[in-house]
């Protein structure tokens, strides 16, 4: 009997790719064709567009459906951290807040740690491949948002990218305060000469290259560790 090992995360995990209308396409097929002969059953629960909550009610959903599996991956905080960037263009002067505050993103993702732990499986943690910040505000104003009010509220354009980066920290600091297994892939994408093509049109997402790299990390470090 193969060992299973679920993903749980969001539309990365799925290896979505925008097209140049930036209509979003899965090559998750495509980027595991490699893997198909490994000894290891790999299950990818990734939903687009989810954040830590849905990824717990996900993981609830399984877990009463009798879950097995040696490790289950948690891949999460990409959707955590972007805002509602209409609201932000409609009133820059106010304070607005991203999908998931941080310490409810902490406290959710600990908590789907825990149920884990409790059914006899390993969780291990990612961190967030980088974004490139200009790119993602010449997406989020593509429609006719305002660039200048949007980057009244946040300062400058790369706080887009501190402010994601402040949750893949959080994510790292996390595993070593649980003493769980993390799969540092932001580490592995920023000391890359070629992540500027790996990097998708939006700035959120990955080229095709860029998912081969990711899950070539992915599958290597998992797969090893079986």
């Amino acid at each position: 009997m193969l060992e299973k090992i679920y993903i749980y995360g969001d539309s990365i995990m799925k290896a979505t790719v925008p097209d140049e209308d930036f209509h979003y396409h899965f090559h998750l097929n495509q980027v595991m064709q490699p893997y198909e002969d490994l000894p290891v059953e790999i299950v990818n629960r990734a939903k687009m567009g989810a954040t830590v909550t849905k990824g717990q009610s996900l993981l609830e959903h399984d877990l009463e459906r009798g879950l097995e599996a040696r490790y289950a991956l948690l891949a999460f905080g990409g959707n955590d951290c972007d805002f509602d960037w209409s609201a932000v263009a409609a009133e820059p002067e106010k304070e607005h807040l991203p999908h998931t505050e941080l310490p409810r993103f902490l406290k959710t993702l600990t908590s789907m740690v825990e149920r884990l732990k409790q059914q006899g499986i390993q969780p291990v943690l990612m961190t967030l491949p980088p974004i490139d910040a200009g790119k993602y505000l010449d997406f989020i104003c593509r429609d006719g948002l305002s660039k200048d009010k949007i980057l009244s509220w946040l300062g400058d354009c790369q706080m887009i990218y501190r402010f994601q980066e402040m949750y893949s920290d959080a994510v790292g600091k996390l595993a070593d305060k649980l003493h769980l297994p993390l799969l540092d892939v932001r580490t592995e994408f920023l000391g890359n000469h070629n992540f500027w093509r790996m990097n998708a049109r939006d700035g959120i997402h990955l080229t095709d290259e860029g998912y081969r790299f990711l899950f070539s990390h992915l599958v290597g470090s998992l797969a090893g560790a079986l």
